[in-house]
């Protein structure tokens, strides 16, 4: 008979056990519930970045979501923006199945597989923990994922490590070509392939830093954050990032520096950057 032996870490997450006991949740919908409960308190997802991470398809990541949903571990319901139209969707993540209420005083928990908001994207999930539960709100098309610092990871053996980096690093830079739209950007721009390639290299070895900070325009910032920018980064950021490269008259001594600058500070700087071109074309008109 086959012997089955367990080698545990110092690293493990404490969480209740009611749902791995649960036999009407598959081993999918079981493992899903798990990585989420597992997640520090503040973190985002998307249904995209879960698929990744998990190697699994979107369809199968909904559906252990709706099979855990249909459990009563995860309760959706429809928030309305500041106008009152309906903006997002809202999950709450238990890790027992919440009890069924007598009466529904919200409507629209039960969403029709057809609805789609006015705004958001219904792969995203932003999750915030409290005390016993979770909360998933869908929002965004960004992705982006929960990076383990140097002290709590727990990694691979030695003799697999580079095998395990070179598998992530490959995960992430297929994830950050779709986020960039990679294939359209390089029909756009066939002279300026060779610069696309090495941002997105820039871009992987950044967020596959082991590094607790990273240093940007000479200030160091928390790793976590610097990563999580960059996975948010779409085709108008990078197209941002060239308009930037040609409008420099400077000399640029460390083109990496400058470049991690550039895609960093581009979701607070593209707009403004676009408005003083605009008010200088009419000033100059």
């Amino acid at each position: 008979m086959a012997v089955f032996r367990v080698e545990r870490t110092r690293d493990y997450t404490v969480m209740s056990n009611y749902h791995l006991k649960d036999k009407r949740l598959t081993l999918k919908s079981k493992g899903l519930l798990s990585q989420m409960l597992s997640l520090p308190d503040d973190w985002d997802y998307t249904l995209s970045g879960l698929s990744v991470i998990n190697r699994e398809s979107k369809d199968a990541i909904r559906s252990a979501l709706n099979e855990l949903e249909a459990a009563r571990y995860i309760r959706r319901r429809q928030t309305t923006d500041a106008s009152g139209k309906f903006s997002s969707n809202e999950y709450i993540i238990y890790e027992r199945p919440e009890e069924p209420e007598p009466s529904s005083e919200n409507p629209t928990t039960e969403k029709p597989m057809t609805e789609k908001p006015s705004s958001g994207n219904p792969t995203q999930l932003n999750t915030k923990k409290s005390i016993t539960k979770k909360s998933i709100t869908d929002l965004s098309s960004t992705d982006s994922f929960p990076f383990p610092s140097g002290e709590t990871a727990a990694g691979p053996p030695e003799a697999n490590r580079r095998e395990t980096d070179t598998d992530q690093m490959e995960l992430y830079r297929d994830l950050i070509k779709e986020n960039i739209s990679y294939e359209i950007l390089r029909q756009d721009m066939p002279y300026d392939c060779d610069r696309l390639d090495e941002i997105v290299e820039l871009m992987v070895e950044t967020v596959c830093s082991t590094r607790k900070q990273i240093r940007v325009s000479g200030s160091d910032y928390p790793a976590q954050v610097v990563k999580s920018r960059l996975l948010k980064l779409d085709s108008e950021h990078i197209r941002f990032v060239f308009d930037c490269l040609k409008q420099n008259t400077t000399r640029v001594r460390n083109i990496r520096q400058y470049l991690l600058a550039v895609l960093f500070n581009a979701p607070t700087t593209i707009g403004n950057y676009y408005s003083a071109l605009v008010n200088h074309d009419m000033h100059g008109g």
